[in-house]
């Protein structure tokens, strides 16, 4: 196994293609990230490291967005398989210390809407992995979505907006999440092993 922990991007990348997750987990090979991308990971790291982006829009929104104390903090749980368990990371944007509440930042050129908060499975990812660790389903969960623009130049900046989209996920939820964690940690396995050998 490359890495001894699911994540959500591992867990999208295997089910989308387990091509792509052989090139990006056992072979190393990067991807491709879009300016939205990359404009995205300039905000994350900015609030990760608590300083300024060098980006003056940008870290003008840092500065507004909600914060809970814990910022970008690796989540470990333990989702039982059988008599083994599997390793689940989780990295939320912001947490409650009793992991309560968090939120999920997203900037991006395309507006979120409702539905699509409602629908996010990286969110679902998160409270699952929550639920696993507390045993409790976070009641205080939102998508924060900072929209940006490209200017006249073709150089992105944040339109100054915020859009706040509460959401809730219920046990269902992470039940349905679970099997889809260890249909994907079963499948994985089997790719590394088949490819390895």
């Amino acid at each position: 196994m490359p890495r001894a922990y699911l994540s959500f991007s591992a867990m999208t990348t295997f089910e989308m293609s387990p091509e792509k997750y052989l090139e990006k987990y056992i072979y190393g090979k990067k991807e491709r990230t879009s300016r939205n991308m990359g404009y995205g990971s300039m905000l994350a790291k900015g609030l990760e490291d608590e300083e300024a982006t060098g980006d003056p829009l940008l870290d003008l929104v840092m500065v507004q967005l909600p914060k809970f104390e814990l910022m970008d903090v690796p989540l470990d749980a333990y989702l039982e398989d059988g008599k083994k368990m599997i390793h689940i990371l989780a990295k939320p944007d912001t947490c409650k210390a009793d992991y309560s509440a968090f939120k999920e930042y997203k900037t991006s050129v395309r507006k979120w809407t409702q539905k699509m908060a409602d629908e996010s499975g990286q969110i679902t990812f998160y409270a699952t992995a929550i639920w696993i660790a507390t045993k409790k389903i976070p009641q205080d969960i939102e998508l924060v979505n900072v929209p940006v623009a490209y200017d006249a130049e073709g150089r992105l900046h944040p339109t100054g907006d915020i859009v706040r989209l509460p959401t809730r996920r219920c046990i269902a939820d992470a039940i349905k999440m679970t099997r889809r964690m260890r249909t994907a940690w079963h499948g994985i396995i089997e790719l590394c092993k088949n490819e390895l050998l």
